[in-house]
């Protein structure tokens, strides 16, 4: 197979065969931009007051509703306490107690609740019972 140039010093001679139209680059942006559709301009949404506020209506009267509800929980509470040791202190005066009545006044700690517990089980062998069923069976 022969080739068109036989030596590298002939093709370095010849011109460059790719060749760019006059002016290509600088009407380039011209001719892009002119086949483009125009845009259409819209206008600006006007923002009432009202939507600009609106959030921060909206947050204040989520704080407000969270104080009154918690300040009506915290008032029931407390008014419940105040009635139930009123009669408390009534029924200790005259001696007679409600057995509904009688758990919902007493005031124990959590240790001596459990200390009560140990003794019963203790007290009635329940620990030895317990013991025997799960490591002598």
């Amino acid at each position: 197979m022969k080739t068109k140039f036989s030596r590298l010093e002939e093709i370095e001679k010849r011109e460059n065969p790719f060749k760019v139209p006059e002016n290509y680059f600088a009407q380039f942006n011209e001719e892009i931009m002119s086949r483009l559709p125009e845009k259409e301009i819209v206008k600006p949404r006007t923002v009432s007051i009202w939507d600009k506020v609106k959030p921060w209506v909206y947050m204040a009267a989520m704080f407000v509703g969270l104080y009154i509800t918690i300040n009506f929980i915290t008032r029931n509470n407390g008014e419940n306490n105040m009635a139930t040791r009123e009669t408390a202190s009534q029924q200790s005066l005259t001696g007679t107690f409600q057995a509904d009545n009688y758990w919902s006044t007493v005031q124990i700690t959590e240790e001596e609740f459990y200390e009560y517990l140990e003794e019963q089980i203790i007290d009635d062998g329940y620990f030895d019972y317990m013991y025997n069923q799960y490591y002598l069976n």
